[in-house]
Parts: C-alpha cells; structure tokens; sequence
C-alpha cells in the first residue's frame, strides 16, 4: 500500500511535465497547419519529435510518462483534435517506442479515422467519391506509414508491423505492389501469424498470381500441425484444391 502511494506524487508530477512539455508541440503543429493548410504538410511534422526527449529525466519512469501521454491523447482523439492527436502520437513513441499498441494503433488513427475528420463524413466504410478525397486518403496512408517507419529500431522482426503496412497499402492506398512486398517481409519476420498467409495468398489471387499463391499455400500448409485451431488447415487444404483446379493441376 505504501510503495502504491509512494508513486502517486511522482505520477501527478509527470502529468504535469508531460503537459508542460507537449502544449508548446502541439502549438508548434498548429502553427505549420495554420502557415500551410495542405494535407502533405503532415508528412513533415516527424523533424519536430526526438528519440532522446527526456528519457534521461524520466529513466526508469517512461513507460508511465509515455502511457500518461497516450491516455491525454485519447482526449484529443475523441475531439476529433488532429494537432493535439499527432503530437501526441509523436510524443508517446519518442518516449517509449517499445509499445507495439502505440505504433498499431497510432498508424490506424492517422489511416482510417483523420480522413474522415478531414473530409467530414462518420462512415470509415465510406467510399471516397473525389479526386479530392482521394487524395487526403491517400495522404493520411502516406502519413500512416511514415509513423510505422519509426517503430523499426525496436519491432524490425516484428510482423504485426509489417502487416498493417500491407492493409495500408492495400485497402487505403490502392498500392497492391506494396502490400505484395511488406506482406513478403511479414512471412520472414519473426513467428508470423497464420493467417497472414491466407490473407498474402488471396492478394496473389487478385493480382492473378494463381501459381505463386498456390505454392505459397502448399509450402506453409506443411508446416502446420493438425491439432491447431488457428492454423485453420482445412480452410488452407481447401484453398489449395480450388487453386490447382482453377489452374487445371
């Protein structure tokens, strides 16, 4: 009970520093967006953040300090607050950059949900009906995939990473080549899921790479083991028998 109170006066001194320290960073957003109103202007904002930033200050105390900024976020978050949600995306991984749910989740705010605080529409599922939509979708992917970027000197084998560049790629920039190589780099990191290779093997398919895809299923179905619910090997046997027949093998 006492170690638990002890730590309370230095948690509500952190919120107040984190506070402190990120306003003026938002502010410094505020004032490019205000400068620039173009979307692309996001793209540059990463030179605004350091790795460094008061890690030698909080030491062993950053995962709270950075868990403290991720929950302020929130807030902005639910405002629909693009410069105080980028700062402090930007800020909660330039203090702890282990947390893969910061990068995760971050990439899906700035993909899936700034578009629409910019175009103006609730629905995510929405289909972007103008060139001009389109492009903010596109750019907010860019964005998104640049945020992913930073996360390499600590998730560099970690596949997770690599496959929410891929859906990026595919379902927000329309950039199938690229999903077809990060979902290359997911197969080779380290104890990628299941089911990334049906999802890699149905990309083939759309890109009319039938045999790829059919090797790429008959090489990882045997790897897998019969009593794994997750590893679904029926569904891939079956995958793998309409392939050969549609490629008449």
């Amino acid at each position: 009970m006492s170690s638990n109170r002890s730590i309370i006066p230095i948690c509500a001194g952190l919120a107040l520093l984190i506070g402190w320290a990120v306003a003026p960073l938002d502010q410094s957003i505020a004032e490019r967006l205000g400068q620039n109103s173009e979307v692309e202007t996001l793209r540059n904002l990463d030179s605004q953040f350091g790795q460094g930033l008061s890690v030698a200050i909080l030491g062993g105390y950053r995962s709270v300090a950075a868990n403290l900024v991720w929950l302020a976020m929130n807030q902005n978050w639910e405002q629909r607050d693009l410069v105080g949600t980028l700062g402090k995306l930007a800020f909660a991984t330039s203090i702890d950059p282990r947390p893969e749910l910061f990068w995760l989740n971050g990439s899906r705010i700035i993909a899936n949900d700034m578009p629409t605080w910019v175009i103006g529409i609730d629905n995510t599922d929405l289909q972007v009906e103008s060139a001009e939509r389109r492009a903010i979708a596109s750019q907010f992917a860019n964005r998104a995939l640049g945020f992913l970027e930073g996360s390499r000197v600590y998730h560099e084998q970690n596949p997770k990473i690599y496959i929410e560049e891929a859906m990026i790629l595919w379902r927000k920039a329309n950039d199938l080549e690229g999903a077809v190589g990060r979902f290359e780099q997911a197969i080779r990191a380290e104890s990628p899921p299941f089911y990334v290779y049906r999802v890699y093997g149905e990309l083939l398919v759309k890109l009319d790479r039938k045999e790829k895809a059919l090797k790429l299923l008959e090489t990882h179905y045997e790897t897998l083991s019969e009593d794994s619910i997750e590893a679904m090997k029926p569904v891939v046997a079956d995958r793998i028998r309409n392939l050969r027949r549609e490629l008449g093998h």
